[in-house]
């Protein structure tokens, strides 16, 4: 019998702060690019809340206004309270997050 790899939940394309999910759950991948020909400068967070500047730090990204390449980072860890992405840059930056 073929074992089935896991399934995960996308956010789809979040440019603002968002509330993913609440309850206990687990963060796989974020996927970071640029909405625009220049980003803002501020930072990007994904907490273990599920309120903007509330509960836990689990990942956190200070971009500059310097054009980057989309890249996506693995997290692969638990949360318990909720998945919450909280943005202090204005929305020219795609975040994609996947989880379960």
């Amino acid at each position: 019998m073929a074992v089935l790899p896991p399934r995960f939940e996308y956010s789809g394309v979040k440019t603002s702060d968002a509330l993913l999910k609440t309850g206990a759950g687990y963060v796989h991948t974020v996927n970071i690019s640029q909405a625009d020909a220049a980003p803002s400068a501020g930072t990007i967070q994904i907490r273990d809340a599920v309120a903007a500047g509330g509960g836990t730090v689990i990942w956190e990204w200070n971009l500059t206004t310097a054009v980057f390449v989309p890249f996506t980072v693995t997290l692969d860890c638990h949360f318990n309270d909720g998945l919450y992405v909280d943005f202090t840059t204005t929305a020219d930056v795609n975040v994609q997050v996947s989880f379960k």
